[in-house]
């Protein structure tokens, strides 16, 4: 008797058992999926740690950033920011609207009124965090401009949505 048993083939599922197994691993994935979408939507929004000056500001390491500068700032820039032919405070408060009406922005922190604010803006899906710290200057008593920096709290590469997201909302300003 031992020598069948030790000599049999190992029973294999029928369909109906290998259903079971995949549905069972899709049902676990699933799952694993509703968590992170929530646990990445629960994330808490720091402004000790995201708003920051887009003027000194360290670059990540990582390829999921995003920056616009002055031509004569001293930081490591990805283009140069245009020159607007308005106030600051009116170039802050035309930004602030253009970067809400592209969806799902909040104030991190600072405010246009103060020259200088931090946005965060959260993917549809997943909820996944990009922070926009933006500071706006006087050029003269006529023009201004601004520093953008834009970068993702999760992942090594963004797929080119922080120089989207910047180069949309900028375009939308002229």
């Amino acid at each position: 008797m031992f020598r069948a048993l030790a000599g049999a083939p190992a029973a294999v599922p029928g369909h109906a058992g290998r259903m079971r197994i995949v549905l069972t691993i899709v049902g676990v994935l699933a799952a694993l999926v509703v968590i992170a979408a929530v646990v990445i939507r629960r994330l808490p929004h720091d402004p000790g740690v995201w708003h920051v000056d887009p003027l000194t500001a360290p670059t990540p390491s990582t390829p999921n950033s995003y920056r616009v500068a002055p031509a004569d700032a001293d930081v490591d820039a990805d283009a140069v920011a245009p020159t607007y032919g308005i106030a600051a405070a009116d170039l802050a408060t035309t930004f602030d609207r253009v970067a809400r009406e592209s969806g799902n922005v909040d104030v991190v922190g600072g405010a246009p009124a103060n020259g200088f604010v931090t946005y965060v803006q959260t993917s549809g899906l997943f909820g996944f965090p990009d922070y926009i710290s933006v500071r706006f200057m006087e050029v003269d008593a006529t023009s201004s401009t601004l520093a953008v920096f834009s970068r993702s709290r999760l992942g090594h590469s963004d797929l080119g949505v922080n120089r989207k997201r910047v180069t949309a909302w900028l375009d939308q300003l002229s």
